[in-house]
């Protein structure tokens, strides 16, 4: 069944508005961590600290890198919302056949009902005046004027089931009409998102691209986040994350249009655990800066109270109230901030290079004339207390390397299937 004016075809529109809603919204979402991961890989190439501290390869490949996903950020999301206003239309569409296309069936069959009745009405009116015409009869008048009375009733329905089929038919091409132009609309603007990233080396060839392009920064990061302590720790931490679930988004989405395994995406999530898990494992550890100001702290007060106390008699302690104000500047002095390196072997059992900084802060405070002094001590204790301990520290490091396992099989395609999910696929 065909609309008259337009010959639109009236059945359901084919499609999953929700699904292409959801992957609409996952493609935006993707597209704003890779540009926000690009912008932090620019960062990364165009830091002349990066630079200066040996990390040159970082910085070349951070600015190789970054362009990619700037591209590939602005193609998901020009193509997220090209589907994204697809599927509220595909939604709206749906929902108004949904609701009335039985109804313009029975509209259709009711108004081809009613111009049949008129026909055959208009042509029993034709034969009764024909038979009643010249005749004298009463019986044939009557009928003729029934004939009539039934031709004009005929007429009236016929105008009545127009009417209500005309308005129906005129609102399904109204509504199908604003479809057709979504489409037409999302296909125009996920081929210009294209256009606009020049990525286009194929798509799905592309994405693997992509996804090795992170794994390598991801290895060399994550090597590199073990090196590295504050204050650069938090800037490598977030783009590890964001490489990360950028991966795990597109792994998704390869599986979302049958081109990975729920293998594959199960893979792809493990590399997020570490952040999960070291939230756990690090619970209760406080930030190096936080030690360093209480560490100083906790010292300044201990010089101050090894100072003799004041007294005109006492020549001896004349200097005391200025040995007391430069206490500070002796404490910084006495506990530098620890440097920007660490013991990478440390930081994988500890968690982090942080808490391996924190370390080497508080054997530092160890070595100092004041490390017996009981509040020295007590904040010595208190903090080496907060690290992680045994269990801990294995963990971490099963966590980390785990990790990175993953990440370099990922590299050589050696990960391997698991079983029953290497089988569980879409499409």
């Amino acid at each position: 069944m065909r609309s008259p004016n337009k010959g639109y075809a009236l059945e359901q529109l084919e499609g999953n508005a929700t699904d292409i809603s959801t992957r609409a919204q996952q493609l935006k979402t993707l597209a704003t961590t890779m540009e926000n991961t690009s912008v932090q890989l620019k960062a990364i190439g165009d830091s002349s600290v990066h630079r200066s501290k040996g990390t040159d390869k970082l910085a070349e490949m951070a600015n190789e890198s970054h362009a990619d996903l700037s591209d590939a950020a602005v193609r998901y999301r020009g193509t997220g919302q090209s589907l994204a206003s697809y599927g509220e239309a595909l939604e709206t569409a749906q929902s108004w056949l949904r609701a009335n296309l039985s109804d313009v069936e029975d509209a259709e069959n009711a108004y081809q009902a009613a111009l049949v009745a008129k026909s055959e009405a208009d042509y029993a009116e034709t034969l009764a005046l024909t038979t009643a015409s010249g005749a004298e009869d009463d019986a044939l008048t009557r009928a003729a004027d029934r004939a009539e009375t039934d031709a004009d009733s005929a007429q009236d329905a016929l105008t009545t089931a127009q009417a209500l089929r005309d308005e129906l038919w005129e609102e399904f091409e109204d509504v199908f009409g604003t479809w057709s132009d979504a489409y037409d609309d999302a296909v125009d603007g996920i081929e210009n998102a294209i256009e606009s990233a020049d990525n286009n080396d194929g798509f799905w060839e592309f994405i693997d691209d992509v996804l090795d392009v992170i794994a390598i920064v991801l290895v060399v990061l994550s090597v590199i986040a073990l090196i590295i302590g504050a204050p650069l720790t938090g800037l490598l931490a977030g783009i590890i994350f964001a490489l990360a679930a950028a991966s795990f988004l597109l792994t998704a989405l390869k599986f979302a249009y049958g081109r990975a395994s729920l293998s594959d995406v199960a893979w792809s999530a493990v590399g997020l655990l570490p952040f999960g898990v070291g939230k756990i494992l690090s619970r209760g550890v406080p930030a190096l800066g936080t030690v360093v100001q209480g560490g100083r702290g906790v010292v300044t007060a201990a010089i101050r109270s090894s100072l003799p106390q004041f007294s005109l008699l006492r020549p001896t302690t004349w200097a005391a109230p200025l040995q007391s104000l430069f206490a500070p500047a002796r404490a910084w002095l006495a506990l530098p901030k620890p440097g920007l390196f660490t013991n990478p072997l440390t930081a994988l059992r500890l968690g982090g290079a942080e808490t391996a900084q924190i370390t080497s802060f508080l054997n530092t405070m160890r070595s100092t004339p004041w490390a017996t002094s009981p509040g020295v001590a007590q904040f010595i204790s208190s903090t080496a207390g907060s690290l992680p301990g045994g269990f801990l520290q294995g963990a971490n490091i099963v966590s980390w390397s785990g990790f990175s396992v993953v990440d370099l099989l990922g590299l050589a395609d050696a990960q391997p299937e698991i079983p029953g999910l290497r089988d569980v696929r879409i499409g």
